[in-house]
């Protein structure tokens, strides 16, 4: 399921993403509103109890699949940028607000392009292109995901954003698999030194920008202009090659 080769899980998930409406199944994608939610609920795609981002029918398909293994996947982190100032400028509640507008639009672009929702990280998305989800093209759909959401957000040349992201992308092998019990709260997430070089690059990316590691640029096969540079990233030994990308 995670490298791709059981077609009828990236079919579904393909239908159930065309139909309209967020919020969605991070899983699977199908939709928790609009109007085919009466046909999905009766298939068992509506909100589980214990963790509503996913739909009960995944959830039982974790539990009967709990474990993972070594995939290669392409990890995505966006974070925004000076959350604090904005804090301060905003208040509480109209941070809450643009947050919570950020995490509504980040949703559909990412789902949009292939990815899986990890989590919500205090003003964090993170998302997982995985073979079996997002194709073996996921390094292209990744990268071309994150300037999607640059531009999803108004990170555009010179325009002033409505929220100011980075985003970092790198592509790598990762355990990808379950974490939590099955009697509470299971969630699926990605763990590995490529995930937390995505995480790093995120950290440094300025507003408007996609950082992506020359390994993840290479296997994208774009023809998009990026400026190469060489970062030395905490925790990790040896620099790391990286291009730099804006939306146009």
């Amino acid at each position: 399921m995670l490298l791709g080769t059981n077609r009828i899980s990236r079919f579904g998930r393909s239908v159930f993403a065309a139909l309209p409406r967020s919020p969605r199944c991070e899983l699977c994608a199908a939709p928790f509103k609009g109007p085919f939610t009466p046909l999905l609920y009766l298939l068992g795609k509506r909100p589980f109890a214990k963790n509503p981002r996913y739909c009960g029918t995944c959830i039982n398909m974790l539990v009967k699949h709990k474990g993972g293994a070594d995939v290669p996947i392409t990890s995505l982190f966006a974070d925004v940028r000076g959350s604090t100032p904005l804090g301060e400028r905003l208040g509480p509640k109209g941070l809450h607000e643009l947050i919570d507008r950020f995490y509504a639009d980040g949703i559909d672009v990412l789902i949009g392009g292939g990815a899986i929702i990890d989590r919500f990280m205090g003003d964090q998305i993170v998302g997982y292109f995985v073979p079996g989800l997002a194709g073996s093209d996921h390094a292209r759909r990744a990268i071309e995901t994150g300037l999607a959401l640059l531009r999803a957000t108004g990170n555009i040349g010179q325009a002033i954003p409505w929220i100011p992201i980075g985003v970092g992308i790198h592509t790598g092998t990762a355990y990808v698999g379950t974490v939590g019990r099955t009697d509470t709260l299971l969630e699926l997430t990605a763990q590995g030194e490529d995930v937390v070089i995505a995480a790093r690059l995120a950290s440094l990316a300025a507003a408007g920008e996609v950082l992506a590691t020359e390994t993840a640029y290479v296997a994208a096969g774009l023809d998009v202009p990026a400026e190469r540079r060489e970062l030395q990233l905490k925790g990790v030994s040896a620099p790391i090659i990286v291009r730099a990308l804006r939306a146009s």
